[in-house]
Formats: C-alpha cells, sequence, structure tokens
C-alpha cells in the first residue's frame, strides 16, 4: 500500500475542495489529511456531526430532505443538520456553523448539546462512496415550533424541512422507509430516541433559555445542559 503524505491544509478549508483529518480505528488523528473524494474512495475514518433539532413545546423534531444535487442519498428525509469536520476544526464548533449553514440558525454554543458518540461504517453509490465514521450527535431545543418557512436554507445542501413526531421518525427507520436515510447504526440512534421521548415527558422542566436567531426570527432555545 502506498503511504500518504500529510498535506499542510489551512484550518479554514477555504478552497472548494475540503479536507478532513484522518482518523485510527479508535477515532485519534493520524497526522494525514486528505481531500474529502479521496477520504470516502479509500474508506478512511473521519469525523461528522449531526445535529438534531428538537422542539421542547410540540416533542416534534426537524428533519431535512436532502439537494437532488449531494453525491449521497439525493432528495431523501434526513437529520436536522449534519456535516463533516474539517481538518483542524473543533467538533462543537462544526456543528455550530452547520446549523447555521444550512438551516440559517444561529445558537449560542451552551444551547448546542452533546448526547453521545458512535461509530457508522456504511456504503452508498453502488459501493463507490465509503463511509466510515466517527459521528458526534447534538440536540439543539426550540422552546417552541416556528414556521418552516423561518428557516433560512442552503440550497446546494437542503431541499426542504419538516416537523416529524418521534414515534413517526422511529417507525420509518425500523421500516426502512426509502424517503428516509436510514442509519447503520440502529442500537445507536435507539439511544436517541429514548432521549427524545425521556425529553418529552419531561417538556415542562425548567431549564435554561437563552435567545438564537432563525433568519430574521428571534427564538428561545432551551439549555438542558446547564
Amino acid at each position: 500500500m502506498t503511504a500518504t503524505v500529510p498535506l499542510a491544509v489551512p484550518a479554514t478549508n477555504t478552497s472548494a475542495t475540503e479536507y478532513f483529518d484522518v482518523l485510527n480505528e479508535i477515532g485519534a488523528k493520524t497526522g494525514i489529511v486528505k481531500a474529502r473524494n479521496h477520504v470516502h474512495r479509500d474508506g478512511d475514518w473521519h469525523r461528522a456531526v449531526h445535529i438534531w433539532v428538537y422542539v421542547q413545546s410540540t416533542g416534534h423534531v426537524l428533519i431535512q430532505k436532502r439537494a437532488a444535487c449531494k453525491d449521497s442519498w439525493p432528495n431523501l428525509w434526513d437529520i436536522s443538520a449534519a456535516g463533516h469536520v474539517t481538518a483542524g476544526d473543533q467538533s462543537l464548533v462544526t456543528a455550530q456553523r452547520e446549523t447555521s449553514e444550512e438551516l440559517g440558525i444561529d445558537a449560542p454554543m451552551e444551547a448546542i448539546e452533546p448526547l453521545f458518540s458512535m461509530q457508522a461504517a456504511f456504503n452508498s453509490n453502488d459501493e463507490s462512496f465509503v463511509n466510515n465514521e466517527f459521528i458526534d450527535v447534538y440536540l439543539l431545543t426550540l422552546k417552541e415550533e416556528i414556521p418552516v418557512q423561518a428557516f433560512v436554507l442552503q440550497q446546494e445542501e437542503v431541499a426542504a424541512v419538516r416537523y416529524i413526531p418521534i414515534a413517526e421518525l422511529e417507525q420509518c427507520w425500523r421500516n426502512n422507509d426509502d424517503s428516509f436515510v436510514v442509519p447503520d447504526c440502529e442500537s445507536e440512534y435507539m439511544e436517541l430516541f429514548q432521549i427524545l421521548y425521556k425529553r418529552d415527558k419531561d417538556k415542562d422542566h425548567n431549564a435554561k433559555v437563552v435567545l438564537g436567531q432563525v433568519g430574521s426570527t428571534r427564538v428561545e432555545l432551551v439549555c438542558w445542559q446547564s
């Protein structure tokens, strides 16, 4: 196997090409940095973030429909927001940025709650897109539901958004609904549903509330971890 030479890449990844830190099998950085397409071609381990937007008052979650131009799972319903951690970046910073870029939600870091981390390995596009990820899962809680028209969607990433009850989302996953991206990590995501069901029961919990913004709309965000 030909050795990959570590690249000197700016942490901002300002060019059109994204670069990722290549990780080993336990999630530690190897010191190698590679372009996104090469990482998915070669099946290298890398880090990603998933951000779920949950509404305290209704117990619903926000899901996004992936844009038709996406190179993986186009036109399917998926996580509220997600993205890769680019080379030199931090997970929480990435979660905050992706939520802003994809949905137009500007939230303070204290409102973005880390839930758990997991490993996921799966392929798509007739096995040509190899996705070996360490995924950090976050929760962002809106105190009240806002109209979907308020979200400012990143057109090249997101085609639409909608709210869905927790139980309905779980059922879609369990039934392998072909309109959804169904994760190949069921046991880990059962942990997500357990957390969301518990939050739904505790919706009157007097947690700290901070202000955020969705487009031009001011919103209250619930800080469960405070």
